[in-house]
């Protein structure tokens, strides 16, 4: 399988009959682009409100096709406005404003200047160096995006789909410096895998006999945290030193438990801890962090 490699000219395909097409009306309403989802790769979906001209850049192309406010804001919100004006080329994966509202609360929470960076990181996985065609794209059957991770490419029931889920419903869009093909969905990328030991954040001893004969446990069955980290995922979910561990995700509270568990669920992954705290019994949910280096 060939693969695209940043900034490099895609190589032309002739064994495709999938063609660009110089001028491609953009999808302003919901029927049409329920309709769009029947067409083959390389038609194109029209309306009678805005033919691109390949005179307006990426950013303006999409001003001008209407269905793009939340991408243009999000664009704004993540400074990454410049890039799509400049030069380029780039070819952009642009989810319409309704692919957007599938994220529901999650779009304004993502649009605060705290979440800029992760806002970024989200939308530099819509973008590709070079200027990408449909067929070129469907040839190559992945390419690197300017975030890091690839995307891939498919044809599905004769739709060009990305990451075996995202419909591309209109392709080909041509702006001055690059390309757009518009997508039902937006594209997540996998969560950062930080390398470094994965950890919860707390040190942990069997309860001695006397402890464990009063609680009325089996001291070889839970632990008793003698030390939180500080600002570690565990302080923040509430645990203290001298909570006792009965269980973790239901399972016999052992050091052997939490090695195996933080494996299971890796990084970021929910670790439910049952504990003993002033004879009350009290579940804590955390997750699993990284070791600093």
């Amino acid at each position: 399988m060939t693969r695209l490699s940043p900034g490099a000219a895609p190589p032309p395909d002739t064994s495709l009959e999938l063609r660009p097409y110089s001028k491609m009306k953009l999808l302003t309403s919901l029927s049409l682009a329920a309709l769009a989802l029947t067409l083959p790769v390389g038609a194109s979906a029209t309306t009678a409100d805005h033919t691109p001209s390949q005179a307006e850049n990426i950013v303006e192309t999409a001003k001008s096709a209407g269905n793009f406010k939340t991408l243009l804001a999000a664009a704004k919100a993540a400074g990454l406005v410049e890039p799509l004006v400049g030069k380029g080329p780039l070819t952009v994966l642009a989810p319409t404003d309704e692919a957007f509202a599938k994220l529901g609360d999650a779009i304004p929470e993502l649009l605060r200047p705290e979440n800029k960076e992760s806002l970024a990181r989200i939308l530099k996985y819509h973008v590709i160096a070079g200027s990408v065609m449909a067929s070129d794209a469907l040839k190559a059957g992945s390419a690197p995006t300017l975030m890091g991770q690839e995307v891939s490419f498919a044809l599905v029931g004769g739709r060009l789909r990305i990451n075996g889920e995202v419909n591309v419903i209109a392709n080909d869009v041509l702006a001055s410096n690059g390309v757009i093909h518009v997508i039902d969905q937006v594209l997540i990328p996998e969560a950062p895998k930080p390398a470094g030991r994965l950890v919860i954040g707390f040190f942990s001893d069997k309860p001695g006999e006397q402890l464990a004969n009063y609680l009325g446990v089996d001291r070889n069955q839970c632990l008793l945290v003698t030390e939180v980290t500080k600002g570690s995922e565990a302080e923040k979910a509430g645990l203290l030193s001298y909570d006792l561990i009965v269980s973790i995700n239901d399972k016999k509270a052992t050091q052997d438990a939490i090695r195996q568990i933080k494996e299971d669920v890796g990084f970021g992954g929910e670790v439910r801890l049952d504990i003993l705290r002033r004879g009350k019994k009290v579940r804590i949910s955390s997750k699993v962090g990284a070791e600093d280096h």
